[in-house]
């Protein structure tokens, strides 16, 4: 009886804990994130800092791709060692200031484990059938909670304002993916748009209009790329216009997108011209002013920045869009360099007609939906599902190094 054996030894490979990793966070979600085992130690960060130093004591030869990234890593470090020895934290400051550092601890292991484990597009295929599984289940344990709440939970409801309504955060990203998957591989158009329509419709339960946003961009880019690229250009000056008088006119702005956009803003103001485009403000340092605060209560009545309402959210609130916490932390220019691996998908995004391989294409969109998402909430920061965002944004950067349309 060898297949017991071989099934066991399948699971505890690597690639089979990193499996099992993703599948915990899709399953117990919170439950497993939150775990608290002793002090600032939770089980999730315990599990993926042992695979990440089992993953380097088993693999002799570790390839150092995508070096803007690591890069932004060093200088993140530097930015480290220069708070604590600066601002000396200690007690419940030295705990929020490694709390802000999991920003780049989960972009670290995501790196070194992507580096390690990928050696040929035979890997890039395994992580496309890993996340093209996620995707299914995302789907299917997302009607599963919506059937169950509705048939056993009394008051049940799907749009109540403020709720959150989904089995594990990790789900809004699988429904994103799957919004990809079938628009890159179903071959009958009613069936494609059908599918893609139930996505659009299942994101609406989850409680975040930025989830709907995602998978409508994936929507509007399949059809981007379908024009010629000089009509691509007239394309995104309409909609860079659109979202200028959107962003400029209150009237089409409710209290929390004012919110983010003024905290955005204050985020991008201090990053330009008090820190010259350049610097970051460090680690353990508050996301927002004290007198930006009092602004924006004063502004559009919201306290939640407040100290004395709400004591150190400053320090625990990001603003609310990851890309910006990395501007906060190391400075805009350096942040920048995280585009570099994706210059090739720019150029396809912009130049090329859709990807002829279908797991390229399937690549393509779920990267620019989990890209939307990730702007609009705290993503990267936290523990839920910031590991799978970058597993998306190295397997989409290893996919399109060379623009040509070689198999993966």
């Amino acid at each position: 009886m060898k297949y017991p054996t071989i099934i066991w030894n399948k699971l505890f490979s690597i690639e089979g804990l990193v499996v099992l990793y993703f599948f915990l966070l899709l399953f117990f979600g919170k439950a497993f994130t939150k775990f608290q085992i002793a002090g600032p130690l939770y089980l999730h960060d315990l599990y993926l800092g042992m695979l990440t130093l089992v993953a380097l004591n088993n693999r002799k030869k570790l390839t150092l791709r995508f070096i803007p990234v690591l890069i932004i890593i060093l200088i993140a470090f530097i930015y480290l060692a220069f708070s604590l020895a600066y601002y000396k934290p200690r007690g419940e400051m030295l705990i929020i200031t490694f709390r802000q550092f999991n920003l780049i601890i989960y972009l670290l292991c995501s790196y070194l484990l992507f580096n390690l484990l990928v050696k040929d597009n035979d890997a890039i295929r395994k992580i496309i059938a890993l996340l093209l599984y996620l995707s299914g289940a995302s789907v299917i344990l997302q009607i599963a909670f919506i059937l169950y709440g509705y048939l056993f939970i009394n008051n049940f409801s799907l749009f109540r304002e403020g709720e959150y309504n989904y089995f594990s955060p990790l789900i809004i990203f699988g429904i994103i993916a799957y919004a990809a998957v079938s628009l890159a591989y179903e071959e009958k158009n009613l069936t494609r748009f059908l599918k893609f329509l139930g996505c659009l419709v299942l994101s609406t339960t989850l409680g975040h209009s930025s989830a709907f946003l995602a998978i409508f961009c994936i929507g509007l880019l399949y059809f981007f790329m379908r024009i010629k690229p000089i009509q691509r250009l007239i394309a995104v000056c309409i909609i860079l216009s659109a979202l200028l008088i959107l962003f400029l006119l209150p009237q089409f702005r409710d209290a929390n997108a004012g919110w983010r956009l003024l905290y955005w803003g204050h985020v991008l103001k201090e990053s330009v011209v008090t820190k010259y485009a350049v610097l970051g403000s460090g680690f353990g340092r508050p996301f927002m002013s004290y007198g930006f605060a009092v602004y924006i209560n004063e502004t559009i009545h919201s306290a939640i920045m407040i100290d004395e309402y709400y004591p150190m959210a400053r320090y625990l609130s990001p603003p609310h869009n990851s890309w910006l916490s990395f501007v906060f932390h190391i400075g805009l220019l350096p942040t920048l360099l995280l585009m570099l691996p994706l210059k090739n998908v720019g150029l396809t995004v912009m130049l090329s007609p859709l990807p002829a391989n279908r797991n390229k294409l399937f690549l393509l969109l779920a990267f620019a939906g989990c890209f939307v998402w990730v702007s609009f909430n705290v993503i990267l920061e936290l523990p839920h599902s910031a590991v799978y965002f970058w597993l998306i944004y190295f397997t989409t950067a290893y996919a399109f190094k060379y623009r040509s349309q070689w198999e993966i």
